[in-house]
C-alpha cells in the first residue's frame, strides 16, 4: 500500500481521525503514569556441606556413631543434587500457591547463577509494589530453607548430616521493571493504530453512503424529469389534435 494514499486517506477523514488520535494519546499518557508497576528483588544463598563427625570425633564421642547418616543426597555421585532438587521443588506449582495463599505474587525464579560451582541459588521475586515484591524475595528464602530440610529428612538423617543454606546477600532494593510498562504502552499503541484505520474505514464507509444517497436522489430526479417531460409531450399533443 502506498505510504502517501494512506496519509492522504487519513487527512481526509481528520474529522474521525483526530479524536481517535486524541484518544490513543490519553490512554498512553495514562498507562505510562498510573498503569500497575511491576518490581524485582533478588536475594542468594549458598547450600553447605553437612558438617559429617570424623572418626576421631567418634572415637571421642561414641555417641555420634549413633547418628542417623540417612541423608540420599549425601550418597549421590553429584554433590549438586541437592541445589537441582531444591531449584525443582521450589520452581513447583506447591511453592506458588504458597505465596498466593500468603497473599502475595506466584511470579519468581529461582536459578543458579552462570559460573557457579553448583551450591549458590539466586530467588527472584516479582510484585506490583516494593513491599510486596521484598515479601515475596523473604517468604521464597523460608521456603527455600523448609524445602532443604524436608528433601533430606525424608529418611530421618540427623542435622549433622544435612546440609544448610547460608544467605549470601539480603534481598536488594526492589527495582521497576520498565518492560512490564513497555509492553503496556505497545499494547495501547497498537490499539489505538487499529482505532485510527477504523476511524478511517468508517470515514469510507459514511462517504460511500452518501454518494450512494446522492445518486440515488439524482435518479430519482432524472426519473422525474422524463416523467414530466412525457407528460407535457402528451398534453401539447394533445391538445394540437
Amino acid at each position: 500500500m502506498d505510504p502517501m494514499s494512506v496519509l492522504k486517506s487519513v487527512w481526509q477523514h481528520k474529522v474521525l481521525v483526530i479524536p481517535a488520535l486524541l484518544l490513543t494519546l490519553a490512554a498512553v499518557l495514562y498507562v505510562f503514569e498510573f498503569a500497575p508497576r511491576t518490581y524485582q528483588s533478588t536475594t542468594s544463598f549458598a547450600v553447605v556441606n553437612p558438617n559429617v563427625p570424623s572418626g576421631k570425633e567418634i572415637e571421642e564421642n561414641p555417641s555420634l556413631g549413633d547418628l542417623n547418616t540417612n541423608n540420599p543426597y549425601l550418597r549421590s555421585s553429584d554433590p549438586s543434587l541437592i541445589t537441582q532438587a531444591l531449584v525443582t521443588r521450589l520452581n513447583a506449582a506447591p511453592t506458588a500457591k504458597k505465596l498466593v495463599d500468603a497473599g502475595l505474587g506466584n511470579e519468581y525464579s529461582v536459578s543458579k547463577p552462570a559460573g557457579s560451582n553448583g551450591f549458590v541459588l539466586d530467588i527472584t521475586g516479582t510484585g506490583k509494589t516494593p513491599d510486596e515484591t521484598v515479601a515475596t524475595t523473604e517468604m521464597l528464602g523460608t521456603v527455600l530453607t523448609d524445602e532443604l530440610q524436608a528433601l533430606q529428612t525424608i529418611d530421618g538423617a540427623d542435622e549433622r548430616y544435612q546440609f544448610t543454606p547460608v544467605l549470601l546477600a539480603a534481598p536488594n532494593e526492589p527495582q521497576e521493571q520498565f518492560s512490564s510498562r513497555l509492553r503496556s504502552l505497545i499494547v495501547v499503541g497498537l490499539g489505538g493504530v487499529v482505532l485510527m484505520f477504523a476511524a478511517v474505514s468508517l470515514g469510507r464507509s459514511l462517504e460511500a453512503m452518501k454518494q450512494s444517497r446522492g445518486s440515488r436522489r439524482d435518479r430519482v430526479e432524472e426519473a422525474g424529469s422524463r416523467r414530466w417531460r412525457r407528460r407535457r409531450y402528451q398534453a401539447e399533443k394533445s391538445q394540437s389534435t
